[in-house]
């Protein structure tokens, strides 16, 4: 009997229960969900027990822009002096996108080579860059200039094989004929016959008697007479100048020009001017001349007795 409360209560309490379920509203139906609405981010609680992965808010973001980040020539310069040819592609697309800064970043790439001895492959990306005539043409100046300051004998024979730059090559051997006179002179004999063979011919045997006469004679006595070479050993060796220092080398040269012309006006040449160094000798040094004949020695004796221009 005491039990019976405790079963009155358990029953009363089912039947309240009973009677809130029919009393309690149905549920409202779900909303349907767009297809394509972002799925729904689960709970962190869920998050934390494990029962929901974690999800991240992304946004949609690309690289930054060549145009708003600042590091990238310094990336860029970095890969082209590591990777060389291999990052030129790049420097190629960005110079498409932004030719006016791309100038900055192939003057940084042409410094940086051309510190590494690298000047002809410097060329052949100067060449391929998609830059605007002018522009390639400055850099390629400015890297002609560099080449000719640490090895000029290069910078020329670059200059004679590639296609449409012969007419570098008289700048280029200005600065080689301030390092190496004699260097420059004998590629000027290689070069194929013409007025450029010519003219770098007589500019580096002038520059070279000047800067070393011995040394340039030396290296005459022992070439076979060559008719490019006639003007500038005429004019030095039946300068007053040598036939006062030395007019024995004097008239050994005057005997090796080739054209029998010139050859002849520098005799008269050099006469003269041993006849104003000294007159009493005049006729033993020409006595001594290789190659003279005695009546060519007479001439030359009567023209002097006679005046300037009497010797025909």
């Amino acid at each position: 009997m005491a039990l019976r409360p405790l079963a009155w209560l358990l029953a009363a309490g089912a039947a309240g229960w009973g009677a809130l379920a029919l009393t309690e509203e149905p549920p409202a139906p779900a909303a349907a969900v767009p297809a394509d609405a972002p799925p729904r981010t689960p709970s962190p609680v869920l998050q934390m027990m494990g029962l929901a992965a974690p999800t991240t808010t992304t946004t949609a973001t690309s690289a930054p822009a060549a145009d708003t980040d600042t590091g990238a020539e310094a990336r860029l310069l970095d890969d082209l002096v590591r990777h060389r040819e291999a990052a030129l592609p790049a420097l190629e697309a960005f110079a498409r996108t932004w030719p006016a800064r791309a100038l900055a970043l192939y003057d940084g790439l042409l410094t940086r080579w051309a510190a590494l001895r690298l000047h002809a492959q410097a060329m052949q990306a100067l060449d391929r860059a998609p830059l605007a005539e002018d522009m390639r043409e400055r850099l390629r100046q400015q890297l002609l200039e560099r080449w000719a300051e640490t090895a000029p004998d290069q910078a020329a024979r670059w200059a004679l094989n590639t296609a449409g730059q012969a007419a570098r090559l008289a700048p280029l051997q200005d600065r080689w004929l301030q390092q190496d006179a004699r260097s420059a002179t004998v590629f000027a004999t290689q070069l194929p016959p013409g007025a450029l063979r010519q003219a770098l011919l007589d500019e580096g045997l002038s520059r070279w008697t000047a800067q070393d006469g011995a040394s340039a004679r030396d290296w005459l006595r022992s070439m076979a007479p060559l008719p490019e070479l006639d003007a500038a050993i005429a004019q030095h060796a039946a300068s007053d100048e040598l036939a006062r220092e030395a007019p024995a080398e004097a008239m050994a040269l005057v005997a090796r020009i080739a054209s029998p012309e010139k050859r002849w006006q520098a005799w008269q040449t050099l006469a003269a001017h041993l006849h104003d160094i000294d007159p009493t000798q005049t006729a033993h040094w020409l006595a001594q001349a290789p190659g003279l004949t005695v009546l060519e020695q007479q001439r030359l004796l009567d023209g002097q007795r006679s005046g300037p221009g009497a010797v025909d």
